[in-house]
């Protein structure tokens, strides 16, 4: 579980990277390999499971609440969620999935591709993905206590050399 969760948030940051940032990267015409490669990295960063985590969210209240209502058709609810909800809601997701293939391909060489795969097949990338939510929780949770603190003094000097310079700070 850690570790999907780790892959998502990883998963998760390349892409808004990407999308946050296109001014800064070139973006060239993804090869058919590169996609190929692109996909198996959005697989590897378990792009799924961000359907898994929206389906979690929206569906499963939905079923719930019909075996509630259908008390004794559990069975009935779990087979129609499985003959024709996942699969049309696989379908609808498909375009997200491939949205993050592109984004990948798009911003990343087919050797670079091939370079973070390798990675994430090592001991050190399957420990990364495994390790990177509660990296990341600790770093939020320090940097929320400490950047306050930290950033006072720095603005502070910063608003005083503006002075320095006969520049007008405004107030707010």
């Amino acid at each position: 579980m850690r570790k999907r969760i780790a892959a998502r948030v990883a998963g998760l940051y390349l892409v808004v990277m990407m999308v946050a940032a296109p001014a800064l990267a070139q973006v060239a015409v993804p090869t058919p390999k590169a996609l190929e490669l692109a996909r198996a990295l959005a697989d590897r960063v378990n792009a799924d499971d961000l359907m898994q985590q929206v389906l979690g969210a929206t569906v499963q209240p939905l079923t719930f609440n019909l075996k509630a209502a259908n008390p004794g058709r559990e069975a009935d609810v779990d087979a129609l969620f499985e003959r024709t909800l996942l699969p049309d809601f696989r379908k609808a997701m498909a375009p997200v999935i491939d949205g993050y293939a592109q984004a990948y391909a798009a911003r990343f060489t087919e050797a670079e591709l091939s370079a973070i795969l390798a990675f994430y097949d090592s001991p050190a990338g399957a420990k990364m993905l495994k390790e990177m939510p509660g990296v990341q929780q600790r770093g939020r949770a320090r940097a929320q206590a400490v950047l306050p603190q930290a950033l006072g003094p720095v603005l502070g000097n910063f608003v005083t050399a503006c002075k320095g310079k006969g520049l007008v700070v405004p107030q707010g």
